[in-house]
C-alpha cells in the first residue's frame, strides 16, 4: 500500500527557465500512479509552451494574474481564481497577457 505524504516547497526541485519556472509536487517521484501536480509561474508576454494536445485530462488553476486561455481553436480571457479544464485530446494552453507574472497550478492525469 502506498503511503500518504506531505510535499513541501523545495527550491532544489524548482526548474527555472527563461519564461518563468515550474515546481513539481506530486507525480511518480511521490508514488502517485495517476495524478500529477505542479506549480508554474510565467512571465508577462510568455507562455509555458505553445498550445498542445496530450492523453489524460488537465486542469490549470490560475492563482495570480490574468492570461489568455486556449481551448481547441478558441481563446478566452482567464482571471485569477479561475480554472481551465481540458479533456483528453483537447488542444489547450495558457499565455500571460498581463504586466506581471502569473502563477497557476496544473493537475493532470497520467498519459
Amino acid at each position: 500500500m502506498k503511503q500518504p505524504v506531505v510535499i513541501s516547497w523545495d527550491e532544489a526541485r524548482k526548474r527555472v527557465h527563461e519564461r518563468g519556472f515550474s515546481l513539481p509536487f506530486v507525480g511518480e517521484q511521490t508514488g502517485a500512479e495517476v495524478l500529477q501536480l505542479h506549480l508554474s509561474s510565467i512571465n508577462p508576454g510568455e507562455a509555458a509552451h505553445e498550445p498542445h494536445v496530450h492523453e489524460g485530462e488537465e486542469i490549470m488553476f490560475l492563482i495570480t494574474g490574468s492570461g489568455m486561455a486556449t481551448l481547441g481553436e478558441e481563446e478566452q480571457p482567464m482571471e485569477a481564481m479561475a480554472a481551465l479544464f481540458a479533456p483528453e485530446g483537447t488542444r489547450h494552453g495558457l499565455r500571460n497577457n498581463g504586466e506581471s507574472p502569473i502563477t497557476y497550478l496544473v493537475i493532470r492525469t497520467s498519459e
